[in-house]
């Protein structure tokens, strides 16, 4: 069986890339930069994703059996200044694959989607039937790669599987573009850290437990699905300054409350620990474990 993942190079790729070799799976990275783990046995292909003809000539000369698509544009904020970058990474990027796909003749792909297709909702976990509701230009091209996705299952038979993930913390803290990535930085250069809304809250998930996922998923026989993969579990940015501030003692933090103050949005998982036995750490640990472990390490 060969694994094509579309992003190998990124903050979960190349955990994924990673895993997939150690199951010993032939595994190939398409990215347009280098790997930034060693010791891989994937095949890595530097390519973009955005020119079709470069996708058809890779499926054409490689036998893939199922596409992990983590190609995106991640940063909400940039994507509001550059909505134009925005759709063309999050949603032709998956278009293209797609199309790629349909000309060659491959049938299953797992989507890294987002949580930010639903919006915010009530403080009540939500389900993958609920109505998606995105208030960003990020969530409205994730949405609209979703309806791609399930335009070519119906027209052509594609098989699917799309994960909405929630926040994912976990990474190296210093490439994460996440606010606990963003937190430790600050705090590691004796910088005040800003909590913009410490009543917002998230549902923060491990990136192995994220990078188990999109793993199982590739490997079984599970199609045509979209599941939430979160904790089901409300962490506050206030929480997460506390446990900034316990280990970075010396650390300043500032507070601004904005309008939105206290929205947010928690998965309900119902779905993944059913269909993918999925048990994340509890964020409460695994945030202050990922902290702790930088707080005495970390140099710049």
């Amino acid at each position: 069986m060969t694994v094509l993942v579309f992003g190998g190079s990124g903050f979960i790729g190349s955990k994924v890339v990673e895993c997939l070799t150690k199951n010993n799976m032939e595994t190939l990275s398409y990215d347009v930069i280098a790997s930034n783990f060693t010791g891989q046995k994937a095949k890595l292909i530097k390519a973009d994703i955005l020119e079709l003809s470069s996708i058809e000539r890779l499926l054409f000369e490689y036998e893939v059996d199922t596409i992990i698509h983590l190609v995106g544009l991640p940063a909400i904020n940039y994507c509001e200044k550059n909505p134009h970058f925005s759709f063309l990474l999050n949603a032709l990027s998956v278009q293209n694959t797609l199309e790629a796909m349909r000309k060659t003749d491959i049938k299953k792909i797992v989507f890294a989607s987002s949580a930010a297709v639903y919006g915010y909702h009530s403080k009540v976990p939500v389900k993958e039937t609920d109505p998606t509701n995105p208030t960003t230009i990020y969530g409205y091209h994730k949405l609209i790669a979703e309806h791609i996705i399930r335009s070519y299952h119906d027209s052509y038979g594609l098989n699917y599987v799309t994960l909405r993930l929630f926040n994912v913390y976990g990474g190296n803290p210093r490439i994460g573009k996440d606010v606990i990535s963003i937190f430790i930085k600050r705090a590691a250069r004796g910088l005040p850290i800003i909590v913009k809304g410490p009543n917002k809250y998230r549902d923060f998930v491990h990136v192995n437990d994220v990078v188990n996922a999109f793993v199982k998923v590739a490997l079984g026989d599970i199609s045509n699905v979209t599941m939430n993969i979160g904790t089901g579990k409300m962490i506050t940015l206030q929480e997460i300054a506390d446990m900034i501030k316990k280990c970075f003692p010396r650390v300043e933090v500032k507070y601004e409350v904005p309008p939105d103050d206290g929205t947010g949005i928690i998965a309900d998982i119902t779905l993944a620990k059913e269909a993918l036995n999925f048990s994340p750490v509890d964020p409460q640990k695994g945030i202050y474990n990922h902290i702790a472990s930088h707080a005495n390490s970390y140099s710049l």
